[in-house]
Formats: C-alpha cells, sequence, structure tokens
C-alpha cells in the first residue's frame, strides 16, 4: 500500500522479489500514478474503505498487508475494521500519528495552487541513498497531481489511532530507516511498545523511502517475518 503523493509502482523492487513464492500485489489509489485523475481520496478511513473495495473486487483471501507512510496508516486503519481479512502488517516508515509540520504542508499547498514549482527535495532520503534511487522517486513524484499529494498530507496529519494501538491483534513487523528525518524512528518505536507482541526492525543508512533504498535488507526482513 502506497504513500502519500505515491503510486504501486514503488514497490516494484518487492513485487519482483517475492513473486515466486507469493502473489504480491500492488495498486494505484483514486488519482495516484496510473489511475487517472486529480481527486484523491480526503481521510484514511476513506482510503482504507477504498482498499475494502479492492480487497473485494479481486475477491482476494486474507493479506498481508505491507504499507509504507500514509499506506501503514491505511493498513493499520484496515486492521482495525478488517481483522479477519488481515494476515499480519508490515508497517513501514509510517506511524500511529504523523504531525506533518506545518511548512511541508505550506510548501505543497503553494504547489497545488500554482505559486510554487514542485520540490525535489532528499529529505525523504538517508545521506547515504545512491542518487538513482532519489532519482527514480523524483520521477514517479510527478506522475501524481500536486493536489492529491496536499491533501494526503492533510489526511495524515488528521490520522490518530494511537489510544487503539492495543486492540491490534494481527502479528505485525515494524521496518524504520535509521536516518528517516519524515516518520523519526521515535514514531516506530511508539508503534512497537503499543501493538502487542509486535517486531521492530531498524535498517541503518535507510531514510524514509527504505524499501527503496535498502531493497535487500527489507526484503530479507518481510521474507522472515
Amino acid at each position: 500500500i502506497h504513500g502519500a503523493g505515491s503510486n504501486g509502482n514503488t514497490w516494484h523492487r518487492q513485487l519482483a522479489a517475492f513473486g515466486e513464492q507469493h502473489s504480491p500485489l500492488a495498486f494505484d489509489f483514486p488519482g495516484h500514478g496510473r489511475s487517472g485523475g486529480t481527486e484523491g481520496l480526503k481521510s484514511i478511513d476513506a482510503y482504507r474503505d477504498g482498499l475494502d473495495a479492492f480487497i473485494d473486487t479481486l475477491h482476494l483471501r486474507p493479506s498481508v498487508l505491507v504499507g509504507r507512510s500514509m499506506g501503514g496508516a491505511i493498513a493499520l486503519a484496515y486492521a482495525l475494521a478488517r481483522p479477519a481479512r488481515v494476515r499480519g502488517l508490515v508497517l513501514v516508515a509510517t506511524a500511529a500519528r504523523f504531525e506533518l509540520p506545518q511548512a511541508r504542508l505550506d510548501t505543497w499547498r503553494n504547489v497545488m495552487l500554482g505559486r510554487a514549482q514542485q520540490p525535489f527535495s532528499t529529505d525523504a532520503f538517508s545521506p547515504q541513498a545512491d542518487f538513482a534511487v532519489m532519482r527514480e522517486a523524483w520521477m514517479e513524484q510527478v506522475k501524481t497531481d500536486p493536489r492529491v499529494r496536499y491533501y494526503d498530507f492533510v489526511a495524515c496529519n488528521a490520522f490518530d489511532i494511537t489510544a487503539q494501538l492495543g486492540t491490534i491483534t494481527v502479528p505485525t513487523l515494524i521496518i524504520a530507516g535509521r536516518d528517516d528525518t519524515v516518520t523519526p524512528l521515535e514514531r516506530s518505536e511508539v508503534l512497537h511498545r503499543g501493538i502487542p507482541g509486535s517486531q521492530l526492525v531498524v535498517i541503518d543508512d535507510a531514510g524514509h523511502t527504505v524499501p527503496a533504498e535498502k531493497p535487500a535488507e527489507f526484503n530479507a526482513a518481510v521474507s522472515e517475518f
């Protein structure tokens, strides 16, 4: 499950790695990537219901949900609402509560309104990240309209299930990049303390895009889980 303003292609390294032994699926939410339009959904609960519709449409059996950032929030919301449909959770660079800085929201609001150019910053990456990974992420970024990305950030900032973490009963793996400044490590530690029996894996020299920055280490952790 992809992150804010992102799309399913960001998981291509995982689809390739897990395709031989499993049946991995990655998709684009409305308004993202290859899904047309300039309207995303306006809340994490709305995205949760969109995920439910996707699962219904494909008649999927109970699955392990792997979600990064906003996608992790959607996975958490889904596990709370439909636990019988979830075999496990892999929560990547995500949080029970995000608290994104107002400056980031203001930047993307200005982009949305045509007052500024899209920023192509290195904030989401470890200082050790390969430039090719950053360039690929920026190329994916422009596939989603800035309006969608902005309202995704607004949806993330309205999300808070901290008080409900103790009611999550499905097996859960939490993966964090040690250099993540977008969703810092302490957010993953809150998830780990709050979700009974959860596991936490911290990957060195990785930032917010840990599945792309360190795919071998990330895939190994998921495979072991």
